[in-house]
This record gives C-alpha cells, sequence and structure tokens, in this order.
C-alpha cells in the first residue's frame, strides 16, 4: 500500500496540465505535467533553499581543506604513501563524483528523486565527520570516497530537482547557486584556515553545517509528479528512446567549458607566486577579491538569462579568454588582478547556464541522468586542466604563456560561437 500513496495524494487534489513536446527525428515526446492548482511546489522557498545548500556541498569538500593540507601533512607525515594519501583527502572526492554521477541520474530517474536525495545527503553528513572520530588515514581516504559517491548523488538530483520544481523560473534559482558558491567559497576558504590554526581536525568540524540542510531535505524534499508519454505515429504509445546526442553535446560542451572555468581557481596562488606575494593570508585574500568578478558575473546572468544559450556561452568564454589573456601579459600585481576579475566574471555564467540548459533540453523522467552526465562532465575538468597547463608550460616556457594560450583558445571559441549564433539568425 505505501507505493499508492503518492497517486492517492495526486488523485486528491484539484490539478491542471501543461504540455510539451519535443521531436527526436520521428518520435515525438510529450510531456504532462500535473500539479496543484497552485501551479508550483509546496513550500517553494524551503526547497529552493535546500537544493541551493546542497549545491555548495562540492565547495565544502574541497575549498575548507585547502588550508588544512599542511597541517595533515605534519599529522601524518610519517606514515608510509603519506605523500600520495594526505593530498587524496581534498581530491578524492571530486573523483569519485565524476565517475558516479551518472549513475546516480539513472537511479533517480528510475527509483524517484527524493530517496536517492535525502540518502545521500545524510551519507555526506556522516561521512564528512569521520575524520574527527578517527586517525587512522586509510579509513579516511576511505571516507572520502564514500563522501564523493554521496556528494554525487546529491548535486546530481538537486540540479535535477531545481528544474523539475521550478520548471520557468529555474534560471532564477540557478543563478542564486552561482551567487551562492561565490560566498560559499569566500567563507569557507576563511573559515577551514581558522579552524586549521586550532587543529588538524579542524576544518572537517564545518560538516556539522550540513545538519540543517539532512533536515530540511528530509522535510521539504518530496518527489515531483510527473507523467510522460511518448507518441509515435498518432495514438502508438512506446517508451522513449534516450537522446544520446543531445547528451554528448551537453557533456562535450561542459567539459570544454569546464576546462577554461577551472585555470584560475587551480592556477591563481601560482601566478600570484610568480608575481612575488609568498603570503597564504594574502593569497587567500586576494582570491577571494577576484571571486567578486564571480558574483557579479552570476548576477548580471540573472538580467540576461532570456538570451540564447550559444550567446550566453560565448560571453562566458569571450570573458574567461580575454581575462586570462590580460593576465598573462600583466607585469604587476595589478594587471594580475584585473585579468583575474574579468575571468571570473565570466566563469561566473558557466554553472548557471550549463545547469539551466541541460535542465531545458530533456523531459523531466530523463533530467537525472543528463544531470549526471553533465555532473561528470564538468567535474573531470578538475582532473583534466592540471595536465593541460602543466604540459603547454613546458611546450611554451611559462605558465603565463601556458594561460595566455588557453586564454586565446577562449576568445577564439567565442568568436566562432557567435559568428554561429548570427548565421543561425541569417538563415531563418
Amino acid at each position: 500500500m505505501g507505493g499508492l500513496r503518492p497517486f492517492t495524494r495526486f488523485a486528491m487534489q484539484t490539478v491542471s496540465s501543461t504540455k510539451r513536446s519535443w521531436e527526436f527525428n520521428d518520435v515525438t515526446v510529450t510531456l504532462s505535467h500535473e500539479r496543484d492548482a497552485s501551479s508550483g511546489p509546496r513550500h517553494p522557498m524551503a526547497k529552493g533553499i535546500t537544493l541551493v545548500y546542497a549545491q555548495i556541498l562540492p565547495v565544502m569538500a574541497i575549498v575548507s581543506l585547502f588550508p588544512a593540507i599542511p597541517k595533515l601533512f605534519q599529522q601524518f607525515g610519517n606514515i608510509p604513501m603519506a605523500r600520495l594519501l594526505v593530498p587524496m583527502i581534498v581530491t578524492v572526492p571530486s573523483l569519485f563524483v565524476a565517475l558516479t554521477a551518472p549513475f546516480a541520474g539513472v537511479l533517480a530517474d528510475r527509483f524517484g528523486r527524493r530517496r536517492i536525495f535525502v540518502w545521500g545527503i545524510t551519507a555526506y553528513l556522516i561521512m564528512g565527520l569521520v575524520p574527527i572520530l578517527t586517525e587512522r588515514l586509510g579509513l579516511i581516504v576511505a571516507s572520502r570516497a564514500i563522501l564523493g559517491v554521496a556528494e554525487a548523488c546529491v548535486i546530481t538530483v538537486s540540479s535535477a530537482l531545481i528544474g523539475d520544481y521550478f520548471v520557468e523560473k529555474r534560471h532564477k534559482w540557478v543563478s542564486i547557486v552561482g551567487i551562492a558558491i561565490t560566498i560559499a567559497g569566500m567563507v569557507l576558504l576563511a573559515a577551514g584556515g581558522a579552524l586549521a590554526d586550532i587543529s588538524w581536525r579542524g576544518p572537517f568540524t564545518i560538516y556539522l553545517f550540513v545538519v540543517p540542510a539532512v533536515i530540511m531535505a528530509w522535510l521539504y524534499i518530496d518527489e515531483p509528479p510527473v507523467y510522460e508519454k511518448s507518441q509515435i505515429r498518432g495514438d502508438d504509445i512506446a517508451i522513449t528512446p534516450y537522446p544520446w546526442r543531445i547528451a554528448s553535446l551537453i557533456a562535450a560542451v561542459t567539459l570544454l567549458s569546464s576546462l577554461l572555468y577551472y585555470v584560475m581557481p587551480l592556477n591563481f596562488a601560482a601566478v600570484l607566486g610568480q608575481a612575488g606575494i609568498t603570503s597564504f593570508t594574502t593569497i587567500g585574500l586576494l582570491q577571494a577579491a577576484s571571486n567578486l568578478g564571480y558574483l557579479c558575473g552570476a548576477m548580471v546572468y540573472r538580467r540576461i538569462h532570456s538570451w540564447h544559450v550559444t550567446r550566453l556561452l560565448a560571453l562566458a568564454s569571450l570573458a574567461m579568454g580575454a581575462g586570462m589573456l590580460v593576465l598573462s601579459f600583466s607585469s604587476t600585481l595589478k594587471g594580475v588582478m584585473v585579468g583575474a576579475v574579468i575571468q571570473q566574471f565570466g566563469a561566473g555564467f558557466v554553472i548557471p547556464v550549463l545547469m539551466a540548459w541541460g535542465q531545458a533540453l530533456l523531459p523531466m523522467t530523463q533530467r537525472g541522468r543528463i544531470m549526471g552526465i553533465w555532473v561528470t562532465s564538468f567535474f573531470t575538468g578538475t582532473f583534466l586542466c592540471p595536465p593541460m597547463i602543466t604540459g603547454l608550460s613546458a611546450l611554451l616556457g611559462g605558465l603565463y604563456p601556458a594561460i595566455g594560450a588557453v586564454g586565446m583558445a577562449g576568445l577564439i571559441t567565442a568568436l566562432g560561437a557567435f559568428a554561429l549564433r548570427e548565421r543561425r539568425n541569417n538563415t531563418h
């Protein structure tokens, strides 16, 4: 009887139906959203806050631990393979997010969003607190791997639910995600440093701030009511084939965007070091200051979200490329900061644009899978960007020329996208 409850609750409500259609070759897909008369989710603000809260978990998993790395080496430096295992405490979650996000999306589409999300965020909280309870390095690394799997579930499903719950208002919430990530990054970086000064375990106590998100998830996150029908030649009903062509396009564009996106976060400290800045406190403050550009980009997106996705991504690529070029030709700290702020302005568009694009392209019952592919593609940039910059640095003779080369590629990509968009406009 438990399985009949969602249908029973749904049948007792007054509903309105909205239908949309997509065409994939000779298959027409009609998606019918059945919602109550209030035309929106119950407790929309609480749902939105919970989902935005969930989106900052990757920042918590990585950024808050950056200042603790020296302390972790002091604690575990005498253990065999410490030079391999200690950095893995920071990087392993992202690796397992990239590996498991598509599977999380498949599970969410097949078995429902809620159970994957609430159990995922609960597991994230538990695994995040494990290092407070043990000094066994192997166990800590293993807990971080499981945390990555939980994070994949949470990020994938929360990305899908933003589209499920808010439909045409999703642009508002994905822009809030960009703003929240920026603010959380600055706050968690400072908090992680302060807590690392107390103890190597200090930054892990930040995971206690996930408790409110877990409570809100169990209280407010529910299944979005949806029915999908696939019609072929009139009245024949068939299961909708998964549009791999669209999924592949989203994956490719997301991966290329993430490579431009991660250049500055992963290399900014090294750039400042070459500019003569050696104080970790100063580096942290300057990195936080450059994030103001990211904040501005996310806020501007809210104003222009109705632009075509090609124009939005071209603008992002243009700003990121221009910022990296300015930085690569700068010989002063002021020039470096100007370039970083411009690059971060473009980066502020990337997550909201890609997330909203992926949410809009596919029907609701396929959205979990596409968000899983999106998450994997974006996190893969974390691993591909460092060897890309290392290889270009060796080939071109330094970090600055390497960043300049990526910046030029960004500009060329932007100009190509603008030209493609104008050509399509002229042909219609």
